[in-house]
C-alpha cells in the first residue's frame, strides 16, 4: 500500500470514529452506560490510536509522490504561506481561550462574540488555514493527502457539529447560527457581524503567537524543512 493511501485510511479511521463517537446516537448510550469521564477517556484514546499513526505515516515518507501543486517557486508564496501559518497557528491557540459558543451548556443564551464572530469554530478552521498555508509550500502527493485531510477533516467535522446542534437545540440556537458561519468571515463579508477588537481573546492570541514563533524556529530542527 502507497504512502498515500496509508494517510488517507488514517484519515478515515480518526474522522471516522470522531463522528461516530460523537454521533446523537451513540455518545449518549456510551456517556449512560460509561459515563461522562470514562466516556472522554476512552475518546481521548481513541483519538490518539488513530492520530499518532497517521503523523508517523506521512512524517516516514513526506515531500513524495507527484508533485500535484507546484506553488512553491510561485514569488511571494513562501512568504505568504509563512505569514498565514503563523497567524493560525496563533489563532487556534486563541480559540482554546475562547472556546465556540456551541460548546455552552444548555439553557445558556449564545450570542456571538469575539473570535466566535469570525467563524463558529475559532480552533478547527484556524487549523484548517494553517493545514492551506502548508499546502502553499508544500505540493507533492503525501502533504495534499496529510495537509489536505486537515482541511476535509476540520470542515466536515464543524458541519456535522453544526448539523447535530441544530437538531438538539435548534430553538436555542436559530439566532446564533443566523449571525455567524461556519468558513471564517463568511459572516462578516455578508453584513451578518463584525468583528469587535475588544472582544478578542488577546491573551490568548499572545500566547498562541508566542508559541508559533517557537514553532518556526524549531521547525528545522523538528522537521529538518
Amino acid at each position: 500500500m502507497s504512502t498515500v493511501a496509508v494517510i488517507v485510511v488514517w484519515w478515515i479511521a480518526f474522522g471516522g470514529t470522531h463522528t461516530l463517537l460523537a454521533s446523537r446516537s451513540l455518545r449518549p448510550q456510551l456517556v449512560a452506560r460509561l459515563g461522562a469521564g470514562p466516556f472522554l477517556g476512552v475518546y481521548s484514546i481513541v483519538s490518539f490510536l488513530t492520530f499518532v499513526p497517521l503523523v508517523r505515516a506521512y512524517l516516514s515518507d513526506r515531500h513524495s509522490g507527484d508533485l500535484l501543486l507546484p506553488l512553491a517557486s510561485l514569488p511571494g508564496v513562501h512568504t505568504i504561506a509563512l505569514l498565514v501559518a503563523w497567524a493560525s497557528f496563533a489563532t487556534a491557540i486563541g480559540g482554546l481561550f475562547q472556546p465556540s459558543a456551541l460548546s455552552m451548556m444548555g439553557g445558556e443564551v449564545v450570542e456571538a462574540r469575539g473570535l466566535g464572530r469570525i467563524t463558529r469554530h475559532p480552533l478547527f478552521m484556524s487549523l484548517a488555514v494553517w493545514a492551506l498555508a502548508h499546502l502553499l509550500v508544500n505540493g507533492f502527493a503525501t502533504d495534499l493527502a496529510f495537509f489536505g485531510g486537515f482541511v476535509v477533516y476540520s470542515v466536515l467535522g464543524c458541519a456535522h457539529q453544526d448539523a447535530r446542534k441544530r437538531e438538539a437545540e435548534g430553538a436555542r440556537l436559530t439566532g446564533y447560527f443566523a449571525e455567524t458561519s461556519l468558513l471564517p468571515f463568511v459572516a462578516i463579508a455578508t453584513g451578518r457581524n463584525r468583528i469587535v477588537v475588544a472582544e478578542l481573546p488577546w491573551l490568548g492570541l499572545a500566547v498562541g503567537a508566542a508559541l508559533s514563533t517557537a514553532l518556526y524556529l524549531a521547525h528545522p530542527w523538528m522537521f529538518g524543512s
